[in-house]
């Protein structure tokens, strides 16, 4: 079910136990071949896909576009909210669905800007005065550490931002917007040890930085291998192990 499609109505004769999945993306720059909704238009699909598993336990708001992008303001046309802002955005729309009486919450993010954000929302959330609310922060590509080892051909380094993973996923979901033609592999070439260095390999230090001075056009890894065909796979990972989230929610075990 999507919200925008529903009536207040219909809205009202819900369950209240339905899981209501908040879906958190950014609009800002992915290097020279893929749009600056990349981060939304993905998150949106993954949503969609996991409402036709639960078209009737699942509850989807409409997507929150607006993320944490300070460090891609060199880019034109990247746009960023405060910390303070997209947090405040985040609860109040948990809080909204919480007055009109629903407990369950996913909030699921699709840009690396925005993690440590939704977490902790989600910490805020728990706390909040008033009936106790399950809410489950989870951002996409952490959900699929293992599986993307048989899908990924770039070595570790290749997967970071409009990479690999990120471009196999628009050839999936929107091949129009991927300009093809303008594939390059970018990233920093010196590192320290502490950093990550990839998606799936978080560094130990986090420091800070904007993306001119970590890449050449704004991207981190290598999209040259990326296909639609990986995309596929990568989104069935995704929402199989997303939909194993839901019915735990459901049961009760997260």
């Amino acid at each position: 079910m999507f919200l925008y499609d529903l009536t207040w109505q219909q809205v009202s004769n819900l369950d209240r136990s339905t899981v209501v999945l908040i879906p958190f993306g950014a609009v800002e720059q992915h290097s020279l071949h893929l749009p600056l909704g990349t981060d939304s238009i993905i998150g949106e699909a993954i949503a969609r896909r996991l409402e036709r598993e639960f078209p009737e336990q699942v509850l989807v708001l409409p997507i929150t576009w607006l993320g944490c992008s300070r460090h891609h303001m060199d880019f034109p046309g990247s746009l960023t909210a405060e910390i303070e802002t997209f947090i405040g955005v985040g609860e109040q729309l948990v809080s909204s669905m919480a007055d009109h009486g629903f407990r369950n919450f996913i909030l699921l993010n699709s840009h690396g800007g925005n993690i440590n954000k939704v977490t902790l929302m989600a910490e805020k959330l728990r706390y909040r005065p008033g009936p106790v609310l399950k809410v489950a922060a989870v951002t996409y590509w952490h959900l699929i550490g293992k599986e993307i080892q048989d899908i990924r051909e770039t070595p570790l380094g290749g997967m970071g931002h409009a990479c690999e993973l990120e471009t196999s996923i628009m050839l999936a979901v929107m091949p129009e917007l991927v300009r093809q033609d303008l594939m390059e592999a970018d990233g920093p070439e010196n590192r320290s040890q502490f950093e990550g260095s990839d998606m799936f390999a978080p560094g130990t230090v986090t420091v800070a930085k904007p993306f001119k001075e970590l890449s050449r056009h704004g991207g981190v890894g290598d999209p040259r291998l990326a296909s639609k065909e990986k995309g596929e796979k990568i989104l069935s990972a995704i929402v199989e192990k997303l939909a194993g989230v839901v019915r735990e929610i459901q049961t009760g075990n997260l």
